[in-house]
């Protein structure tokens, strides 16, 4: 009778043993005791965006020039973008067609585009010329790309490290003509604090005395397009 006994026991004992092992296995994050954890992440996608905070208005040149006379007239427009991409952005210029200011009276009227690979370092229109040329500056002066930087004194767009061959943004210096292909005016390599990052465009349009072709009297217009992208 008592061995009946302890072997019912053994076996109950040896019953309890294999539930017991079998639901440590199959429920391991159950436990007990005073203080227990269950960790886990929540995650969220955010995308990348740009836009503008503020659209560059038209420009009226001022003052009014003289076809044959001359003189230099001056305009401006900004925009303001915006963008949380962690790598910033890039802007472009884009002429509609050559860049150069067309007559709205005649198409044959025009004053021809600032015509340079290199920007000048101050704007020059030669005798009996006449031409039209944009420059850029930027609320940080840094996302102004080297196109538009110089060594300080009289080259621009050189770039590099070297006393003669620095990338120093001075306003209003380093002039250039927009074309039908697009140029970085501006590359940001990070996001922008509110209400956004600031780019200004400066135009300027001049006309020596007597030039060739002439200049008749008309309204010119040049049309550009400004494209920001996310880097």
């Amino acid at each position: 009778m008592s061995k009946l006994f302890i072997n019912i026991i053994s076996r109950a004992s040896l019953s309890f043993l294999v539930l017991t092992l079998a639901f440590t296995a199959v429920e391991p994050a159950v436990s007990f005791g005073a203080s227990v954890q269950s960790q886990f992440t929540i995650s969220q996608q955010v995308s990348a965006e740009v836009a503008f905070a503020t659209l560059a208005s038209n420009v009226s040149m001022s003052p009014t020039l003289g076809g044959i006379t001359g003189g230099t007239a001056n305009g401006q427009t900004q925009v303001v973008v915006t963008t949380n991409d962690l790598l910033g952005y890039n802007m472009t210029i884009q002429a509609s067609s050559t860049g150069a200011m067309q007559g709205t009276a005649s198409t044959t009227n025009f004053i021809p585009v600032y015509s340079t690979t290199t920007p000048d370092f101050t704007f020059v229109t030669p005798a009996n010329t006449a031409r039209f040329g944009y420059t850029v500056g930027a609320s940080s002066t840094s996302d102004v790309t080297p196109l538009f930087k110089s060594n300080g004194s009289s080259l621009c767009g050189v770039g590099g490290t070297t006393a003669n061959n620095t990338n120093t943004y001075s306003a209003l210096r380093c002039w250039i003509g927009a074309t039908s292909t697009a140029v970085t005016i501006i590359n940001r390599n990070l996001p922008t604090q509110a209400p956004g990052a600031t780019t200004t465009l400066y135009f300027q349009v001049g006309i020596a005395a007597n030039p060739v072709p002439a200049i008749p009297n008309d309204t010119y217009i040049a049309t550009s397009t400004l494209t920001a992208t996310a880097n």
